[in-house]
């Protein structure tokens, strides 16, 4: 008899309970002129964490609000700071803009380390032990190689994210390991490549088309109508086709993240797929479009339902059998800054 185990991950919250706190968030946000937004972040986030279960135990989302809020303060002070600048000191604006360049690889770190340590499940926090050198190189490095490269660095940037932040993720005392290669990440790039050249390749049918008649002497009233039809529609498959690869890549990638990370004895199985969340994507947003952004509340709850639905973790029969580790405290200034200025740091 196998003592193996597989544990399917639950989320059992409701659209209708989380529409009750969203519009109380932002009731109070609006009348407290947004300094309730941290009590409303770590609410929304202990609610999120509450109704994901594993083995019929929650997880559970340990940040306050206070801390929350001394970190969004610092971060909303060092863009004030660098739009005054742009505006009465431009040149103090790009020494400030090569500064938060340098300190992204920080940012990272620290913000991957609060949102870990933040994290706790059966009483064990998650920690993260990544280098401040190693973000560097990954964060900072790699994406300046994206235009001489053409971005053939991406799947290489796009693994080493994954590997960086699985093979640094601990629970308790145990180190998470991350068994996976580059070669799968070649696949989902070069599918997404390819699926972005068929709309670059009617624009260019067009292009051609309207060369060609220029060449044998059409006038430019008639030949550009006649071209317009093939790039407009070259255009319109550009635009349809950036959700679908974005979808297929976030999918593919969480897949990759998941199924070759190990923490301890326990391992994963994601099975996202990206016609599910290119409908869930498609239908959120017409959805909330019609109703006026009251369908936000249910569009967030349906995409954590369907995440959770999709991963599977087995491991022996007692998952209590991890050993706490060292508590150490952190602070939300790089998680405020890098929610602030909007960067994709973690991965789902």
């Amino acid at each position: 008899m196998s003592n193996t185990k597989q544990y399917p991950m639950q989320f059992t919250g409701t659209g209708g309970e989380y529409f009750v706190i969203w519009i109380v968030n932002i009731a109070l946000t609006l009348v407290t002129l947004g300094i309730y937004s941290a009590w409303a972040k770590v609410r929304t986030l202990r609610w999120f964490y509450g109704h994901t279960l594993l083995d019929g135990q929650a997880f559970s989302y340990l940040a306050t609000p206070l801390q929350v809020l001394k970190g969004r303060l610092i971060a909303l002070a060092a863009l004030v700071a660098y739009y005054a600048a742009s505006y009465f000191a431009p040149l103090l604006a790009g020494l400030l803009l090569v500064a938060f360049f340098i300190a992204m690889p920080w940012i990272v770190v620290s913000s991957l380390r609060f949102r870990a340590r933040m994290s706790a499940y059966r009483g064990l926090r998650f920690d993260f032990t990544g280098r401040i050198g190693e973000a560097a190189v990954i964060y900072v490095l790699l994406p300046l190689l994206i235009l001489p490269t053409l971005g053939l660095i991406l799947p290489y940037m796009a693994y080493r994210q994954v590997r960086f932040i699985a093979g640094n993720t601990v629970y308790g005392q145990t180190a998470a390991r991350y068994r996976g290669t580059l070669q799968p990440f070649w696949g989902v790039y070069l599918l997404a490549f390819a699926l972005m050249l068929v709309p670059v390749a009617v624009i260019a049918y067009g292009i051609s088309q309207l060369i060609a008649m220029q060449t044998a002497g059409i006038p430019r009233e008639i030949a550009g109508p006649a071209a317009a039809g093939s790039i407009g529609l070259g255009a319109l498959l550009f635009y349809l086709m950036l959700p679908v690869v974005g979808a297929m890549i976030m999918a593919r990638t969480a897949n990759l993240f998941y199924n070759a990370t190990e923490l301890g004895p326990v391992g994963f199985d994601c099975r996202q797929r990206a016609r599910d969340l290119i409908w869930i994507y498609l239908s959120n947003l017409i959805l909330i479009a019609l109703t006026l952004g009251i369908f936000i509340p249910w569009a967030k709850v349906r995409l954590a339902r369907y995440r959770a639905g999709r991963l599977t973790v087995s491991g022996p029969q007692d998952l209590g059998q991890f050993v706490a580790g060292q508590q150490q405290g952190s602070t939300a200034t790089g998680a405020e800054m890098a929610d602030l200025f909007d960067l994709n740091i973690g991965l789902t």
